[in-house]
């Protein structure tokens, strides 16, 4: 079965809500009734809910550090003892976010902890008996959901390529038309319009020649050079202005087999440009925006806006996805900029925390827009 990341997340939520709901039921059970109960443990039950919740909605480490303190808090309150299994909610979180070695050193660090917690709260004894299985548990819920983010980052990655090869497949295919209109338009008005100039010139030296009814004849034929003359200069002007690399139809190759998010795409038909590399650039810009939206802002719809304005390409791309603080972004976001720095362009990203991303690119393209 294939987790996606939004379906990860749903998923992870479900089973800390059952887990959370679980460890209260001992105490719902058995010290409600005595009012043996207290305050502390319920603020601090709430606290951990509470934090764990935020952390889904804005993935933060203070945020799971925190929850880690108050679950092993809970244990040092005495209540029931089983309140370490919110440690392995911590833990399947740390498996969507950490290398493997930094989330086993986080895992054995906070069950050190819960061994001291229930060592202070009941007794070694008791400690050396429950921390073998939370530890277990702990690396269970870790691994599985370290392997489930890497298989979507696989899948993600894998998806990534698919899109930008059929892209560039377009652009390489445009591209390989292009070359064979220009090499044709070329033979035409070299080769076959030299030599219909030059049959001009020797009718029109054959006019000055003739009388009578050889003249009428040579002055039609002298008229019909000129036409066929006219006809391959038309013929090779309307050739090279139909040509350019046709940018809709890269760009709805592009993101027609992606998934998620669900792809708005706003772009004239027929929009090309005779400058391959500049489409190329817009492709893979595209396509970190994609990515992007699909990766690390989740989100479920993203419009992708794309005008020509006086010989610039305009991007304009915005996701309702989760943003973030920082509008520099990752790795993509700073090669995409930099990718249209080096053609000459500009780019603007905004973003902020559960108000996604809006992504602006402009791009100077040589030889114009048709």
């Amino acid at each position: 079965m294939l987790v996606t990341g939004m379906s990860q997340s749903r998923l992870i939520g479900s089973i800390a809500l059952v887990t959370w709901l679980l460890v209260a039921i001992p105490v719902l059970l058995y010290h409600v009734p005595d009012g043996s109960l207290g305050w502390r443990w319920p603020v601090v039950y709430l606290s951990f809910g509470a934090l764990f919740a935020l952390d889904l909605r804005r993935p933060h480490l203070l945020l799971l550090a925190s929850g880690s303190a108050a679950a092993i808090y809970l244990v040092l309150l005495r209540c029931n003892g089983y309140e370490g299994a919110l440690l392995a909610l911590i833990a399947m979180q740390l498996g969507t976010r950490m290398r493997r070695p930094t989330g086993i050193a986080w895992i054995l660090g906070q069950t050190l902890l819960l061994g001291i917690a229930s060592s202070m709260a009941f007794n070694p004894h008791a400690a050396r008996l429950l921390l073998p299985p939370y530890l277990g548990l702990q690396l269970v819920a870790f691994f599985v959901f370290d392997v489930m983010a890497r298989g979507n980052l696989a899948r993600a990655a894998l998806a990534a390529s698919n899109t930008e090869l059929r892209g560039v497949a377009q652009i390489l295919a445009d591209t390989s038309r292009m070359a064979e209109r220009l090499r044709i338009s070329h033979e035409m008005h070299d080769a076959l319009g030299h030599h219909l100039t030059a049959l001009s010139l020797n009718l029109e030296a054959a006019l000055q020649l003739t009388q009578g009814a050889a003249h009428s004849s040579v002055e039609k034929a002298q008229s019909v050079a000129r036409r066929l003359l006219s006809d391959v200069r038309e013929i090779v002007a309307e050739s090279r202005a139909g040509d350019g690399i046709n940018l809709a139809e890269a760009l709805r190759m592009l993101v027609g087999s992606v998934p998620r998010p669900q792809i708005h795409l706003d772009i004239p038909d027929g929009l090309r440009t005779p400058d391959p590399e500049r489409a190329h650039t817009l492709l893979r810009c595209a396509q970190e925006i994609v990515t992007n939206a699909a990766r690390h802002s989740q989100a479920a719809n993203l419009w992708i806006s794309v005008r020509c304005e006086a010989g610039t390409l305009r991007i304009e791309a915005r996701d309702d996805g989760r943003g973030s603080e920082h509008a520099d972004g990752g790795f993509g976001i700073r090669g995409m900029r930099e990718r249209v720095a080096q053609a000459g362009g500009e780019l603007r990203v905004v973003t902020q925390p559960g108000r996604g991303f809006e992504v602006t690119a402009l791009l100077p393209v040589r030889g114009g827009l048709t």
